[in-house]
């Protein structure tokens, strides 16, 4: 081929590629540098992010005293990302409400997280209890969900568990914790 052909070929070929990447999805946000409020890495948030155009996060009180937050991760116009509730405690939870987290994730087991009273994880929910050491809170309680099956996102229990250790580091550092 000379020099001439080839410009053609790549003239015509070029707007077909265009084309056909924005028909395959994908992201086209920013993976954010803060969850919820928590500065993450952004090895720990990217997978867990589905496909679409735009992220949006919210956190507000669930109780009217601010004792439990919910904070929310979707994509405008499609999944939930993430979902998490925290709340703080004034004692921390037992091992009673382990059980009961045992029985109702599914898959649940028991896993080790630095820092935490105990965790369970399931296959695309966490649920833990730390120490945090304030006057009011003495523990906090973390409930995780993540999107399953999502296109784009990949929530395995890797990668769901890493995000969980790193934003309860953050989240525990943002409250002013003492405990460990």
């Amino acid at each position: 081929m000379n020099a001439r052909t080839t410009r053609r070929v790549l003239a015509l070929v070029a707007p077909l590629v265009v084309l056909l990447s924005a028909c395959s999805g994908g992201r086209d946000y920013a993976v954010p540098r803060k969850v919820c409020g928590v500065r993450m890495s952004e090895e720990t948030v990217e997978p867990l992010l589905p496909d679409g155009e735009k992220l949006h996060q919210s956190r507000r009180p669930v109780r009217d005293d601010g004792s439990v937050v919910a904070c929310q991760v979707n994509v405008v116009d499609g999944p939930v990302a993430l979902d998490v509730d925290i709340t703080e405690l004034d004692k921390p939870l037992t091992a009673d409400d382990k059980r009961v987290s045992l029985k109702s994730l599914k898959d649940a087991k028991s896993v080790h997280v630095a820092d935490t009273h105990w965790t369970v994880q399931g296959d695309n929910k966490i649920h833990l209890s730390t120490p945090c050491g304030l006057e009011w809170a003495d523990s906090l309680s973390f409930r995780f969900t993540f999107a399953k099956g999502e296109k784009g996102a990949d929530a395995t229990r890797r990668n769901t568990l890493r995000f969980a250790k790193a934003f309860l580091q953050g989240e525990k550092k943002k409250e002013g914790c003492t405990a460990h």
